[in-house]
């Protein structure tokens, strides 16, 4: 009997022990093959939280008219507060006065004023992408291949009104803006920047600092040689026909609907400088006065630089209240 409970014992022990070789052997399912279901939804909603993520990121939410209205009119009324309470000078005229709170309501508007060309201009990009393409900006000065010196010379605001300030400034906000964007932009120079001009841009164009330009307060006289300076003038009997890289190409910083004409002239004449014309007149005739803006002069400058077209050039910049019309010969004329 014992020898046959033995060899019982030994064959149950080797089932059990085969029993266990076989699930030890055989591979268990992870909880992640247990559950495909719920491993699948778990991944379709992570998706789904990741694209609704990236489209906030690059969807900026855009507020409707009546909310800028409302944050408008918000404005206004915390602007009224503040004027009630703000004390003005005892000696200041009713001008005067007009004229500080006309600031005043500037500097308090401009942001919002901000928000709603900003909010405006994404509202016209959801509408029609295509219509607002990037802003293509140029190489910096440093980078730039053209090396033509232009200066726009601010030494008449002395002789110009408040209303002539304001139009000089916006000029030169133009010509820089037309130089920014040129693939290889102008050597731009602002000189003699002091006295009103100086204020105006100090007190209404906050960034003008970081212009990529120079911006001197001194005058032309103390920057450069007279032998360098070629001053343009419509007044001149010199014809220019082409930029010299050696000189610079000053442009009278100069707004007074011709009440001083001939000024700049004499003072280019006075300081020794060289002066010259746009060949305007060469290729074209104009029903006005040959006396031009100070960012019409620079943008002709520009478009010639770019085309090396005086044609082509002038054409594209003078505007039609000018009345300008070709002259028949203006092909031979450009040979010449």
């Amino acid at each position: 009997m014992s020898r046959k409970t033995s060899s019982c014992a030994v064959i149950v022990l080797y089932l059990l022990l085969v029993h266990l070789i076989s699930f030890i052997a055989t591979p268990r399912m992870t909880d992640q093959e247990e559950t495909p279901c719920q491993n699948n939804t778990s991944l379709v909603l992570a998706d789904k939280i990741a694209e609704d993520k990236s489209k906030l990121s690059t969807e900026p939410a855009i507020c409707s008219q009546e909310e800028l209205d409302t944050m408008y009119k918000n404005v206004q009324k915390e602007f009224d507060i503040f004027i009630s309470q703000y004390k003005f000078p005892d000696d200041i005229s009713k001008s005067g006065k007009k004229k500080l709170v006309k600031k005043l309501q500037f500097d308090f508007f401009k942001p919002i004023k901000r928000k709603i060309e900003r909010e405006k201009l994404k509202r016209k990009k959801a509408n029609n992408p295509q219509s607002c393409p990037k802003r293509r900006k140029g190489n910096k000065l440093c980078d730039s291949k053209n090396k033509v010196r232009i200066a726009v010379d601010c030494s008449f605001d002395d002789l110009m009104s408040e209303k002539d300030i304001i139009k000089l400034s916006k000029q030169i906000q133009r010509c820089y803006a037309i130089n920014r964007h040129m693939d290889d932009p102008l050597q731009l120079h602002l000189t003699n920047l002091q006295g009103k001009t100086l204020d105006r841009l100090d007190n209404f164009l906050d960034g003008y600092k970081n212009w990529d330009m120079h911006l001197k307060t001194e005058s032309l006289i103390e920057l450069f040689q007279p032998s360098e300076v070629v001053y343009l003038c419509a007044e001149s009997e010199n014809l220019l026909s082409t930029f010299d890289e050696s000189k610079i190409y000053a442009i009278g910083g100069f707004v007074d609907h011709n009440a001083h004409k001939g000024l700049a002239y004499e003072r280019a004449k006075n300081a020794g400088f060289q002066h010259a014309r746009l060949p305007i007149d060469k290729f074209f005739t104009l029903a006005t006065r040959k006396v031009l803006t100070v960012c019409h002069v620079f943008e002709i400058i520009s478009n010639f630089c770019i085309t090396d077209s005086w044609t082509s050039a002038i054409e594209k910049t003078i505007p039609e209240r000018k009345g300008l019309e070709a002259k028949t010969d203006n092909d031979e004329l450009e040979q010449n």
